[in-house]
């Protein structure tokens, strides 16, 4: 700055210890840039840019997949456990002295799937009852306000509520 302009600003200063806005960069700037340590990016799966495709990070777009079931399957789960297979004399069951074919694979017995109705109508009980309503999709647990909860004056807006 010039003589002219200190004395411009002598004069006209309210705070004589204000520092100026200009910082030496020795002062401010500490660790300087270049003396901090090179940056090594880790070594995992998702640093490999050829297997990391933006579609699978992008959760503005990761909209729900749809799943089909099919009435067999829901059947199978539905239904009770099959029985154990029963116990031949030698101790093995019946499983495993199933006939073994060429390739060295033992013969699978495919259990027989019902009718989704009959399953229903064979398990003995109803599946809901009033005390216990089908679960609601999404929600796999259930908020409780908690017991530390400052109640707020009428007409105060946002309270806070502490959710455990």
């Amino acid at each position: 700055m010039s003589r002219l302009w200190n004395a411009v600003k002598r004069r006209l200063q309210v705070n004589p210890d204000a520092a100026d806005s200009m910082f030496n960069p020795g002062t401010y700037r500490k660790p300087s840039p270049d003396s901090q340590k090179k940056f090594v990016p880790p070594i995992t799966d998702k640093f490999n840019i050829s297997n990391n495709y933006y579609f699978q990070r992008d959760v503005r777009r990761n909209y729900p997949r749809m799943a089909i079931y099919s009435q067999a399957y829901v059947a199978q789960l539905l239904a009770p456990p099959a029985p154990s297979a029963p116990a031949l004399e030698d101790g093995k069951t019946e499983s495993a002295a199933a006939p073994v074919d060429a390739k060295g694979e033992g013969a699978t017995a495919v259990a027989a799937t019902s009718n989704l109705t009959e399953v229903i109508r064979n398990l003995g009980q109803p599946l809901y009852t009033a005390s216990q309503p089908p679960p609601v999709p999404g929600l796999r647990y259930k908020y409780t306000i908690s017991e530390q909860l400052q109640h707020q004056k009428p007409g105060v807006y946002f309270p806070i509520y502490n959710v455990h």
